[in-house]
């Protein structure tokens, strides 16, 4: 994935070590950490190391993305891991860390913009996600881009003194095409490809 690939409101890069800084920032927000982590208590890696595993997952195939705006400000981050070849699979991770972007539609076009690439490039066949019950909004985003409720990890989850579901979600191939070919035919009343939904950038 040279460059960025971008949509309407923002484009998805590899992580670069110097957005490790933001990085930690976005992770070291309470708020954040909440929604991401199954153990709060875990330690931050510092930037310097965190640039240093951006490279290093970079050298074993499994890179991070970073969710950018057009001014390439870094907003937020995508992960495709845990990548298996011989069953054409894999399982995301994705968080906008910048609060202030939050409802606003960008993680959604991040999604779309990762599957594209994941089912395209990559050659998947299917992406699992994890995500914590309480976190409605992000369920939303997901079901929008056409992920599924596939299973539950009961009290998987534990946080204070209550205990939480964590929403196994999945999404094949074939699923996520069919969902483009329908928005394209929705956006372009000639029936013709969308071209402003993604464009190769710099």
């Amino acid at each position: 994935m040279p460059g960025t690939i971008w949509g309407e409101k923002v484009g998805i890069r590899l992580l670069r070590p110097g957005d490790a800084g933001a990085l930690e920032r976005f992770i070291s927000d309470p708020d954040v950490a909440n929604l991401l982590f199954e153990e709060l208590d875990s330690d931050i890696p510092s930037p310097l190391l965190m640039g240093a595993i951006i490279v290093l997952q970079r050298l074993q195939g499994s890179p991070d993305y970073g969710i950018v705006e057009p001014g390439g400000r870094l907003v937020g981050s995508v992960r495709l891991w845990r990548i298996s070849e011989k069953n054409r699979s894999a399982m995301l991770t994705i968080f906008i860390g910048d609060k202030s972007r939050w409802g606003q539609g960008y993680g959604t076009e991040a999604l779309r913009l990762i599957l594209r690439h994941a089912f395209g490039q990559m050659r998947l066949n299917r992406v699992e996600l994890h995500v914590f019950d309480f976190n409605a909004r992000a369920i939303r985003s997901y079901e929008k881009a056409g992920f599924v409720r596939e299973g539950v990890r009961r009290h998987a989850l534990r946080r204070g003194t209550r205990y939480y579901d964590i929403v196994v979600m999945g999404i094949l191939k074939e699923e996520f095409e069919t969902l483009e070919a329908q928005r394209e035919r929705k956006d372009s009343p000639h029936g013709g490809e969308n071209t402003h939904m993604i464009a190769p950038g710099t």
